[in-house]
């Protein structure tokens, strides 16, 4: 991947950042993340891919990094103590290979679907089979998207790691039928420091928009107003 690039950060200006006793308050627990675990009608979805020949969690994967990138809270990271806004956020996808087991990648993200989803199918072939360059996650400007296709459930929680326990993780869990509607439990974490319920309202509005209205992933968006 000679073209990768990572995101890029800069500092928040502490002083004048609106969230900074929040922030302080949540620092002082020693796990301030908050996981949530959320049934999704994915009826649509599944569909626009399956006639477009699309895969289905590399496409879910790109409107899960969409909507992360369209709340500037969730591009904030805590980065060596010190607060930080990245320009983009990547998706970091978590890979069976053939020999079962599990291999990681580091996605691009654009905003243009056309462009990522051929990108991102190319680089999670390559870690398939363990040709993907570990690009390790000193950059933490990516979020962590994992898919357990084996089996459903109505909580999940992540491991967590201090270091890198700002950054947003996602678990897409196995598909099943509801009164006939396709549906799949998607859970997420985010550090609370940094995130309200307020914030993931805005992040599963703009989800669940394009669960409705998949077309959306080849047009240009523009959230809702705050």
């Amino acid at each position: 991947m000679t073209d990768f690039q990572w995101p890029t950060a800069r500092p928040i200006d502490f002083a004048t950042y609106p969230r900074r006793n929040v922030y302080k308050h949540f620092l002082t627990f020693e796990i301030p993340v908050v996981t949530r675990t959320l049934q999704f009608d994915v009826s649509a979805l599944l569909s626009h891919a399956k006639s477009r020949k699309l895969r289905f969690s590399l496409t879910l994967g790109f409107i899960l990094t969409r909507a992360v990138n369209h709340v500037p809270e969730m591009r904030h990271r805590i980065v060596n103590d010190q607060l930080v806004d990245y320009d983009r956020i990547i998706p970091s996808f978590t890979i069976l290979g053939p020999d079962k087991n599990i291999y990681f990648s580091k996605g691009v993200f654009s905003d243009s679907f056309a462009d990522d989803y051929q990108a991102n199918v190319a680089i999670s072939d390559r870690a398939a089979l363990g040709n993907e360059p570990n690009l390790g996650s000193d950059n933490q400007g990516q979020i962590f998207i994992t898919n357990n296709p084996w089996n459903s459930f109505t909580s999940l929680s992540f491991p967590y790691s201090r270091k890198i326990g700002s950054i947003p993780v996602f678990g897409i869990g196995k598909m099943y039928q509801d009164n006939g509607k396709t549906k799949a439990p998607i859970a997420m974490q985010t550090h609370h420091s940094l995130v309200d319920g307020y914030h993931v309202g805005l992040f599963l509005d703009i989800l669940q928009r394009h669960l409705d209205e998949p077309s959306l992933i080849d047009q240009p968006f523009k959230p809702s107003v705050r």
